[in-house]
């Protein structure tokens, strides 16, 4: 499961995190097709408005569910 922080790319501030679910709440995207349409447009530089950082669930003090929950290992 991968985590995102997504920051307004002229001020800095963090606008969503968490993972997709998440952060497609928080911007109020329409869809999570739409979400990963903006992540995927800003980590390219077609979207200027937004900078996206992109970590795996076992990268992050984030709480990871499923398959790669650390617990279940």
């Amino acid at each position: 499961m991968n985590y995102y922080a997504v920051y307004d790319a002229k001020t800095g501030i963090l606008l969503a995190e968490g993972n997709a679910v998440e952060c497609r709440r928080k911007l109020k995207c329409s869809s999570l097709d739409t979400f990963y349409a903006l992540v995927n447009r800003a980590k390219r530089g077609i979207n200027k408005k937004y900078r996206v950082v992109i970590k795996k669930g076992g990268e992050v003090d984030y709480p990871v569910l499923g398959k790669d929950d650390p617990i279940q290992k």
